[in-house]
């Protein structure tokens, strides 16, 4: 009898567990949706079809649909950090490290699963030219993602006390015995093909047009500085320097070090990136935008002459909060998404009603923005960008009659439904310059920019 009564209580909990988790996928968003703290895509509920379930597409993305799609999953991941974070053995430095990795790694898999299949890398014949072989333009160190090695003081790794080699370059934080920490190597034979992508979309541009780039850290990396000055007091970075070296003798195309230009304001009152978010502030954009204008000779606003909405944000299991300055624009844009190049709905320029980084330009949007300021200038601006494009776009309003953003990660453009490639809306929209703005998640040691971009130029 008890063992009878046994087996009926099991039976009913299974039972009850079974409902449970029916109904925790009826809560669970259908859609894919924007992750506010991971600022990626959601996985939706996979398409079912014979040949999805035969081929084992179903499964995987059923599986990313639980994973991403549970109830109160944000409240779960939040308490499981927390919990791991005061259990960790991990010390100091490792424990920056382990954030800056894990963040890295997040920000570069989203929309792997997603890869577009409609438009093969051979039509882009001009930016394959004069490239490196195919192999190793495709090779992407992914090793290297977790890589870090120190330099010893005195000890350099070629040419002027800067780490760069014939077939490497780095990004490092200065320690304070003199020595560096290499974080991420890149590859030189990447950054010559990724040279070619941006002599491409100058070529798409008029006579006066410029192209303006840009790789911005994440604020993991910029914290590991500023948190531990006792072990760090510096950054930099040579993969803008070998860059500039393969675009010599080009007209129009700007590169810009964000390490370099925001290095001596890391150490004042204003913060140039968060601590509860992975990206860099409105005033650290604006610092390096400063510097794009007055390469293009332009006069540039002071940041104070803006007005903006403070919103202080939640507080992490560090006990930090971050403050998002929001700024009003100088004129009433009206800021549009478009989809098949022509079908415009009209939606809010900024988010005044979100304390965090998707006040910003109202969170990323996909596959195309157009705002038209009233600036009345006679210029068309694109921004291709991450996420950290977002903060740096509101201050180029006022210098542009239209400012165009698409984002370039594999989840987030689509010819489709753009209504064609970006070398095509460029031409169609008549864009005049093109700023690219990529956090290093996504820059040049990634697939985003090494191969998915130059596959959303081509026509």
């Amino acid at each position: 009898m008890k063992r009878k009564l046994s087996f009926v209580t099991a039976l009913w909990w299974e039972i009850l567990l079974a409902i449970l988790g029916l109904f925790l996928v009826l809560l669970a968003g259908k859609q894919p949706r924007p992750s506010e703290t991971e600022n990626r895509m959601l996985a939706g509920f996979p398409e079912v079809s014979a040949q999805s379930v035969v081929s084992g597409d179903f499964m995987s993305g059923f599986e990313s649909y639980l994973s991403d799609g549970f109830f109160g999953r944000q409240g779960v991941i939040d308490f499981s950090e927390r919990l791991l974070g005061r259990f960790s053995t991990l010390k100091g430095d490792e424990l920056f490290a382990a954030r800056a990795a894990d963040m890295e790694q997040r920000l570069a898999e989203e929309g792997a699963m997603q890869a577009q299949a409609d438009a093969p890398q051979t039509d882009v014949e001009a930016v394959e030219a004069d490239s490196a072989p195919e192999a190793a333009t495709a090779a992407l160190i992914e090793a290297d993602d977790d890589m870090e090695e120190d330099v010893d003081a005195g000890e350099q790794l070629s040419g002027e006390g800067l780490p760069v080699t014939a077939e490497n370059s780095y990004l490092w934080l200065k320690r304070v015995d003199g020595g560096r920490k290499i974080i991420y190597k890149y590859d030189n034979a990447q950054i010559q093909s990724y040279s070619e992508t941006l002599k491409y979309i100058r070529a798409l541009l008029p006579d006066d047009g410029v192209v303006c780039f840009t790789q911005v850290p994440l604020a993991q990396i910029a914290n590991r500085w500023t948190d531990q000055r006792d072990t760090y007091c510096g950054w930099g970075s040579t993969v803008e320097l070998v860059l500039e070296k393969c675009l010599e003798g080009t007209q129009g195309i700007y590169v810009f070090n964000t390490m370099e230009i925001l290095e001596p304001h890391m150490d004042g009152d204003v913060p140039m990136f968060y601590h509860t978010d992975h990206h860099w502030t409105a005033e650290g954009a604006y610092l390096v935008l400063e510097q794009m204008l007055k390469a293009q000779h332009l006069p540039v606003i002071p940041y104070d002459e803006y007005t903006y909405k403070s919103m202080k944000g939640k507080t992490n299991g560090d006990g930090r909060s971050d403050t998002f300055n929001a700024l009003y624009p100088l004129l009433p844009g009206h800021s549009y998404v478009v989809t098949r190049r022509t079908d415009a709905t009209e939606i809010h320029l900024m988010n005044y009603g979100h304390a965090s980084y998707t006040t910003f330009m109202n969170n990323s949007r996909q596959p195309w923005r157009r705002v038209v300021t009233g600036a009345n200038t006679g210029r068309k601006a694109l921004v291709i960008c991450d996420s950290f494009g977002n903060a740096l776009t509101p201050y180029l309003l006022p210098y542009y009659d239209e400012v165009h953003m698409c984002d370039f990660r594999v989840n987030y453009y689509d010819k489709a439904a753009a209504g064609g490639s970006i070398g095509e809306l460029i031409a169609y929209h008549g864009i005049d310059d093109v700023y690219i703005i990529t956090s290093t998640a996504n820059g040049l040691r990634k697939d985003n920019s090494l191969k998915y971009l130059p596959m959303y130029l081509a026509g």
